[in-house]
């Protein structure tokens, strides 16, 4: 998923960077206002959460919900995905499969990023 910044919205205070784990908002080149490059993001929604002019939502293509999975035959427990993740959202012990609370889970990708196995994908629901 991938949000944008509606421009007649966006009043410049750059909360949505600060929100976004990866920085993804750029101000433009008169830093007045925010952008968002659509191949960049992650689609976990926090700068859309965060925007006090709601300027920020979803791209109507992109409006189907994100999961984070991890498959349990992939997932050897060495806990990286845990370490990473800001919403202590992957669950269980050293040595073990992992798998993601999804009530946490704000679906910024960290944790597939981190995990060295392969073994957490992050899909789009029904895919």
């Amino acid at each position: 998923m991938a949000f944008y910044i509606d421009q007649d919205q966006c009043v410049g205070c750059g909360a949505c960077r600060f929100a976004c784990l990866f920085q993804i908002p750029k101000p433009d080149e008169n830093k007045t206002k925010y952008t968002i490059s659509e191949t960049a993001c992650c689609g976990c929604g926090q700068c859309e959460n965060i925007c006090p002019n709601s300027a920020i939502h979803p791209l109507p293509e992109h409006k189907r919900r994100v999961v984070v999975l991890i498959d349990g035959t992939l997932c050897k427990g060495c806990g990286r995905c845990s370490k990473v993740c800001q919403a202590n959202a992957p669950q269980g012990e050293i040595g073990k499969p992992f798998v993601i609370d999804q009530d946490k889970c704000f679906r910024c990708g960290m944790c597939a990023r981190a995990c060295k196995f392969e073994a957490i994908k992050v899909q789009y629901e029904g895919e």
